[in-house]
């Protein structure tokens, strides 16, 4: 019997890369620190898988953005460590994408990326024997402000799908929206987005490993690796070697650490953001399709029984603290819009790192300097929304299958990218 493939990281992206793996026939184990699947950057996210937001943010107009945030007066972005190295090391190679060309090239990547893994989803519960608890309705784009709805109006296709709406026909379609009153200026319905609980996808998909005979090593932490002529033989852990035919990173903010001994540093920044969660007491009163509010700049998605609000991206290192005003911008943003729909004294607030390459794409492919070592990480804010399709086209691309996509990874000296 062949040694395993391992996977390091039990979130969202490795429990996919696990799985398309597995459907391959390999023999595969994931590895975590931590006590179980989901437990970081999947466990609080929006739940949007949301295609139509599916843009590199390093743009034109990022630069004047980030200057407002040194400054302080980008409510929806915050620098808390501006003097932070690594912040300074990767808002260089981020300027470097600010170019008209790199924002076109890289926006190209996360869509197809996006679309290919939405488009997965339903078949994947259906496969597993899930409970399909994802929506695949759409979702809605949201602006309090005339000029920039029609900004984004303008951009549109003809006959695309995403349509524009008035204040009027999003009120029809969403009654719960009322409670915006006149500051609501009109939205885009994107036809290709969907909704669910990341977590609870991300923990079932692990369950269904485990009786597929996926060794899944909970509690255990990565230490190092054990090399010979340009390959992985073993992981290192706490409890022991892991000997291994192959090793998948699929370890976001934590990437570089494991990678550092390994003569290469990729450029992942964790963006801080914050969610909160409140109980449903009247369903009627919060919208049934899941929105982003592009003026305020925070996503909301409702769950059933739960309404899941999510917002900032802050610049504060690896800082997982939980400061009363972040979570107070929260708390007075659902009180405004649906105070009167849910659980106003019970809700759940939490922070995750975002795993965030400068031009926008996650690092997919294998590492040049080790013809074992693949990386799938860096997927940012769309963790969620490209996880099933990075890790099946990682999975096809270590099982010398064509990739379905081509041109999807960010770029790198050390990387062979997809």
């Amino acid at each position: 019997m062949s040694d395993p493939v391992v996977v390091i990281g039990a979130g969202v992206v490795g429990v996919m890369t696990a799985r398309a793996l597995r459907l391959r026939g390999a023999e595969v184990v994931v590895v975590d620190a931590l006590p179980g699947a989901a437990e970081m950057c999947s466990r609080g996210n929006a739940g949007m898988l949301a295609v139509g937001h599916a843009k590199a943010w390093a743009e034109p107009a990022a630069i004047p953005a980030l200057l407002r945030a040194l400054a302080g007066r980008e409510p929806s972005v915050k620098v808390t460590r501006p003097f932070d190295p690594a912040l300074w090391r990767w808002g260089v190679e981020f300027l470097r994408h600010c170019t008209p060309a790199a924002n076109a090239r890289n926006t190209s990547a996360e869509q197809r990326l996006s679309r290919f893994s939405r488009d997965r989803l339903a078949a994947a519960e259906a496969e597993m024997g899930l409970p399909v608890d994802t929506w695949h309705e759409g979702a809605l784009y949201l602006f309090q402000d005339a000029a920039q709805f029609a900004r984004y109006r303008a951009k549109l296709p003809e006959g695309g799908e995403i349509t524009a709406l008035s204040r009027e026909e999003l009120v029809a379609r969403e009654p719960s929206l009322a409670a915006m009153g006149e500051r609501l200026a009109g939205g885009l319905l994107s036809r290709i987005d969907s909704v669910g609980d990341c977590a609870l996808f991300t923990r079932r998909t692990a369950a269904w490993l485990g009786g597929a005979g996926v060794a899944m090593r909970f509690e255990t932490r990565v230490t190092g690796f054990a090399q010979s002529l340009g390959r992985i033989t073993a992981v290192e852990t706490d409890r022991g070697p892991i000997a291994c035919s192959a090793v998948v990173l699929a370890t976001g903010v934590e990437t570089a650490d494991l990678t550092r001994p390994l003569g290469f540093v990729p450029q992942i920044y964790p963006v801080k953001g914050y969610s909160g969660t409140w109980r449903i007491t009247d369903p009627a009163g919060v919208p049934r399709l899941p929105f982003v509010d592009e003026t305020e700049l925070l996503a909301v998605a409702n769950y059933g029984d739960r309404l899941r609000v999510t917002a900032i991206a802050e610049f504060a290192g690896r800082d997982r603290s939980l400061p009363p005003a972040r979570t107070a911008l929260l708390d007075a943003y659902v009180r405004r819009r649906f105070g009167a729909a849910v659980d106003l004294e019970t809700p759940e607030f939490w922070t995750g790192l975002r795993p965030t390459t400068p031009a926008g794409p996650p690092y997919l492919g294998r590492v040049r300097t080790h013809s074992n070592l693949w990386i799938n990480a860096g997927h940012g804010q769309l963790g969620w929304t490209m996880s099933l399709g990075a890790g099946e086209v990682l999975a096809q691309a270590m099982a010398g299958e064509p990739p379905a996509l081509r041109d999807i990874s960010s770029r790198a000296r050390w990387l062979d990218a997809i």
